[in-house]
């Protein structure tokens, strides 16, 4: 978020001095804050003042934000330093299951392109809720459909299939209309995406992003579900809310929380960004809830998750007789 705030409100020195129209819609929105500058409180200011305002100068500045994050959001995995093996090892250990298996469901409220770039270096296909025709196109029924293999005497499910939820929309959705189109190069203005901003739950219920959030709300009602929370720092009230609700409402969800400053969340020291739902899950915690904390950045995770790879038939008869030649000469 100080990243988004410096590129789209400050000078290209990095200094912290605002551009002049930066400058001039924050006077016009009456957003004085300057020690401690939140974007999202900003946004959301120049939201309700356009509630009420028509305002071309404030409106096109809310377009240029929109196009920071499309940029800061999208242009990184064009460097060839990025780095984004961890998606690519949590989709081999994960998404990789026994076929008879529920698949592999990712939520997340990132808008980058990441999973969808790891599955196509793993040669993986994604169901994201887009149709598999030219102009993909959105509509939630795709979520129901499957990958088959059919052969003349038998068909199987295709291994490597996994859901992919964006629930804050993503940098290659765009409106059309009442519909909503992946596109390669959207334009700022009609980006499907949930920019930040304290609006963000009432943003949340339009369509396609409510479509994606009831699911999110009817996978956690399901029993024998495991949820494995990374880096969410529990500040959309319209996920964390529902989150909270069930795990005290489905005795069979099992939740695990990971952050690289977990220990400073739960001990809640001051610690400056922490939300008040960490402490609410440590004290369910202690009262005997599946709830379990796992301290470590995104790659210490996926590093310490276990491979649910299915083995076949020729891997368990080798596994087996290596488990009977141990021990012997």
């Amino acid at each position: 978020m100080w990243t988004l705030w410096l590129e789209a409100m400050c000078s290209g020195e990095k200094t912290g001095d605002l551009t002049a129209t930066a400058q001039a819609v924050c006077d016009k929105v009456r957003y004085a804050e300057r020690k401690n500058p939140n974007i999202e409180h900003f946004l959301s200011q120049c939201d309700a003042y356009l509630a009420f305002t028509d305002d071309e100068e404030v409106a096109n500045f809310l377009i240029e934000v929109k196009q920071k994050i499309l940029g800061l959001c999208s242009e990184f995995l064009l460097d060839p330093s990025s780095d984004i093996s961890a998606y690519r090892h949590l989709l081999q250990k994960l998404a990789r299951r026994r076929v008879r298996d529920p698949r592999l469901r990712v939520f997340t409220t990132n808008y980058d392109m990441c999973f969808e770039t790891a599955a196509a270096e793993l040669g993986m296909m994604v169901v994201d809720g887009f149709s598999y025709t030219r102009g993909r196109r959105f509509d939630g029924r795709h979520f129901a459909y499957d990958v088959v293999r059919r052969e003349t005497d038998r068909q199987e499910f295709v291994e490597g299939v996994f859901q992919l939820h964006k629930l804050h929309g993503s940098v290659s959705w765009e409106r059309q209309g009442n519909e909503v189109f992946e596109s390669s190069a959207p334009d700022p203005s009609r980006v499907c995406l949930i920019y930040p901003a304290k609006g963000k739950y009432q943003q949340a219920f339009i369509q396609p992003h409510l479509e994606l959030l009831s699911r999110f709300l009817d996978f956690l009602r399901q029993p024998n579900t495991c949820l494995v929370m990374s880096g969410f720092g529990f500040n959309d009230d319209h996920l964390s809310e529902p989150i909270l609700s069930a795990i005290q409402s489905n005795p069979s969800l099992k939740l695990i929380l990971t952050d690289h400053r977990c220990i400073e969340h739960l001990n809640n020291q001051g610690f400056h960004g922490s939300s008040v739902y960490w402490k609410k899950f440590s004290d369910l915690a202690s009262k005997g809830f599946d709830i379990h904390f796992i301290g470590g950045s995104f790659a210490d995770v996926v590093n310490l998750i276990p491979s649910l790879q299915a083995v076949s038939p020729a891997e368990q008869l080798a596994n087996a007789i290596r488990r009977l030649g141990v021990g012997r000469d």
